[in-house]
């Protein structure tokens, strides 16, 4: 499904049509159900892509912080790829990342990928102790990934 006028995309799990504002210069907006896109025609898929990169980052920092505090860990930096086979990763050398294409999943969803990837800080497997400890933290956890399972896929299809 391209970023085009008149396509519908999904933003925190809700469903926004994206309106062209051809007579306004380049930014970005929601109101209502509408994304609105400013500026050329011509530009508008990759400016609504740049757009939705800055929210994930927002949301995933926000989301990473919280968790790294609450878990009574830290983290280097965060990054924002376009896998197609994973949601997040963890590095050894404490370095998050992660798809952007989350900020189209609802925040539940999102904030579950963050206390998964801050939990492997503390626990680089996915064994018992682990497993207490996303628990504890974001007791939404079997439901976001039961969501990611149904409909993960399709958040590859915009853009």
């Amino acid at each position: 499904m391209p970023f085009a006028a008149g396509a519908t995309i999904l933003l925190r799990g809700v469903e926004l049509v994206v309106v062209h504002r051809s007579g306004l210069r380049g930014a970005v907006w929601c109101d209502g159900g509408n994304i609105h896109v400013a500026g050329d025609a011509a530009h508008l898929s990759r400016r609504l892509r740049d757009w939705l990169k800055q929210q994930a980052k927002q949301d995933l920092a926000n989301a990473s912080l919280r968790y790294a505090q609450a878990m009574d860990v830290g983290f280097r930096r965060i990054t924002l790829r376009d896998q197609s086979s994973r949601w997040g990763s963890c590095s050894a050398g404490g370095n998050l990342s992660y798809s952007w294409r989350l900020v189209l999943a609802p925040p539940f969803v999102l904030d579950y990928v963050a206390a998964h990837e801050v939990a492997h800080l503390k626990h680089m497997n996915h064994g018992q102790s682990y497993w207490r400890l996303v628990l504890t933290h974001c007791p939404q956890a079997k439901e976001a990934e039961h969501w990611l399972r149904r409909n993960g896929a399709g958040l590859h299809r915009y853009g």
